[in-house]
């Protein structure tokens, strides 16, 4: 058992450094391409629920957002019920950047490169029986546009 949770690990933190890898191939780091992904294009999200998705404080949030922002990939707008409120909507560069991010980063095998298609759809059911699938995130990014 243990070997095996060695291995988890082992794989997780590859992936993770492939994560970080494609994050930087487009300027970004981990947890700004995390927030682009959390974000589904036309949806506009108050910082508050942002940060409940990303299980963030709000005032770590900010920070976050201050630099995509300012990097074009996000604006924040204001609750036109309640202007103490401000969202967070994708810009057409932060569109561009997490369609180009989320292609390279499902284009490039990565770890999982030494596998065969029967390897990957045993591993596929393996990760199904322990609850590994897709995140929500990820499902978002498949199904954007770009």
């Amino acid at each position: 058992m243990l070997d095996v949770k060695l291995g988890l690990l082992s794989v997780a933190d590859r992936l993770r450094q492939n994560w970080g890898a494609h994050a930087a191939a487009v300027g970004l780091s981990p947890a700004q391409v995390t927030a682009l992904l959390t974000l589904a294009p036309g949806e506009a999200v108050p910082m508050r629920s942002m940060a409940a998705r990303l299980d963030y404080d709000a005032s770590n949030l900010s920070v976050l957002v201050d630099r995509l922002e300012r990097r074009g990939a996000v604006e924040r707008r204001l609750d036109p019920d309640d202007r103490r409120v401000k969202a967070l909507v994708l810009t057409p560069e932060g569109e561009r950047l997490r369609a180009t991010f989320w292609r390279a980063l499902t284009e490039d095998p990565g770890a999982l490169a030494p596998l065969g298609d029967a390897d990957l759809r045993a591993l596929a059911g393996v990760l199904g029986a322990i609850g590994g699938g897709a995140p929500d995130r990820a499902e978002a990014a498949q199904a954007s546009p770009g």
